[in-house]
């Protein structure tokens, strides 16, 4: 097998991964088949799809994804890697209303293969039905990324970590203890000592997240004594690839760093109101704040300055202390803080718990009201433009989401084929999207850094 030389061509048509962020932190181990088998069947649901199907994969497809040479063991390396994948379980620890619960499930059922690798073309496979919550119908508290990304990553360990950083690249920063991370990523047993943990993870992780994918990182060792306790992963974004990488249009609501700017002024403007009423404050200083460290990062400081204030402490220069604060790594809180009433924190987590749930359910709303509104685009298009209609649908009635045993009227019923026609049609002419798509884009963007600000990560 051999290596693309960069990854970063653009030539292939964006493909998303969604996976909820408890999937994302699952306890479980693949090696890099049982991983090309998985992301493959991922980038084969569909945002709307209700239940998981029988996915066909086509070896021709993985070699091309992939950028793999074709050998006489191919079908035999793809078959094996999903006879694995379903023998594999996964551990996910949640939280619920009764408390946190580890939940236990294999991954895949139902493998259809040739028996002889000479006919071999393809498989057939299917995820565990107990997957659904964590894989269809995400609204909240999940995990979008351009599967281009991870295509070109030779180590199943280097995908796990991506994923992992890929969550907090906003936030900038990611701590793990040694034993959180070697359970997470199921190796404990493989590499019981960290010399070889941080030679064949690790430091091989940070190669190939440079190499081929949107984000890099830098780490920190924190030790206790002479051994390693805890990992500070820094995350920035790799200007490299994304630069090079050619992106279609109207993609930054799915791909996070195409609209990066659009973001950071959006935080800037939102801390800015957080201070305004600060003789001295100005834009320009909050954005130089911005540029230095994470969002989340500043609003810790302006909170504990405000924490302080209502405490009584006078403090006669806000802004000078702020920018003492900014420079502070950790947060000291004072003494009088942990005398504060149970109560009291209590009643504002569930203040903030309240108004969390109110915008995400404005953000579930925003997402209906779209996509409801793109499917009336799509209907006013066909009105105008019969002939193109008549010649999309023809072109759909071979694929797996037509069923031949209904009318054409009863397909354009159901929602799964209405989801591919659209997203036939928006390949096909993106411009009559434009109008729609970026005053979502911004409202979408708003509520999310809303949610942040409060504590949500989604």
């Amino acid at each position: 097998m051999k290596k693309k030389d960069n990854g970063k061509d653009g030539s292939q048509s964006v493909k998303l991964i969604r996976k909820s962020n408890n999937l994302v932190e699952g306890k479980y181990r693949f090696d890099i088949w049982e991983m090309r088998v998985f992301t493959k069947m991922l980038t084969l649901i569909l945002p709307n799809d209700e239940d998981f199907k029988e996915y066909r994969i086509y070896l021709k497809d993985v070699i091309e994804d992939f950028n793999l040479t074709t050998d006489k063991q191919a079908y035999n390396l793809l078959k094996g890697g999903a006879v694995k994948l379903m023998k594999k379980e996964i551990k996910i620890v949640r939280d619920t209303d009764e408390g946190e619960k580890e939940f236990l499930t294999h991954i895949a059922v139902g493998l259809d293969s040739f028996t002889s690798k000479s006919q071999g073309s393809y498989i057939d496979i299917s995820f565990h039905p107990k997957m659904k919550p964590f894989l269809l119908q995400l609204q909240t508290q999940f995990l979008m990324y351009d599967v281009r990304n991870i295509l070109q990553l030779q180590s199943s360990f280097s995908v796990r970590i991506y994923e992992l950083l890929k969550q907090y690249e906003r936030i900038g920063k990611r701590t793990f203890t040694l034993t959180e991370l070697k359970d997470t990523l199921a190796v404990a047993d493989k590499y019981p000592l960290y010399a070889n943990f941080k030679q064949r993870v690790i430091l091989k992780a940070q190669e190939d997240l440079e190499s081929y994918t949107d984000i890099k990182f830098t780490f920190e060792e924190d030790k206790r004594g002479k051994a390693v306790h805890s990992i500070v992963f820094f995350i920035f974004s790799n200007k490299t690839v994304v630069d090079e990488r050619k992106l279609p249009e109207n993609v930054e609501e799915i791909v996070p760093v195409a609209n990066q700017q659009e973001q950071e002024e959006i935080t800037s403007k939102e801390i800015h109101s957080l201070i305004e009423h600060f003789q001295g404050v100005n834009i320009k200083t909050v954005n130089e704040w911005l540029e230095k460290y994470p969002p989340k990062y500043v609003i810790e400081r302006i909170e504990t300055l405000k924490k302080y204030q209502k405490e009584g402490r006078v403090i006669k220069n806000p802004m000078g202390y702020l920018q003492k604060l900014m420079l502070q790594d950790v947060l000291f809180i004072p003494q009088k803080q942990e005398t504060k009433s149970p109560k009291t924190d209590t009643k504002q987590q569930e203040n903030i718990k309240v108004i969390i749930k109110r915008k995400e359910k404005e953000l579930e709303s925003l997402r209906i009201d779209y996509y409801e509104n793109q499917n009336r685009l799509v209907s006013e298009f066909f009105i105008k433009n019969p002939d193109i209609q008549e010649k999309i649908i023809e072109g759909l009635t071979f694929g797996a989401e037509y069923n031949k045993q209904l009318s054409l009227e009863a397909n354009l019923a159901r929602a799964s084929f209405v989801a591919v026609l659209n997203t036939k049609v928006r390949e096909l002419y993106p411009t009559i999207f434009k109008e729609l798509d970026e005053p979502f884009v911004r409202q979408e963007n708003s509520l999310k850094q809303e949610l942040r600000t409060l504590g949500w990560i989604g």
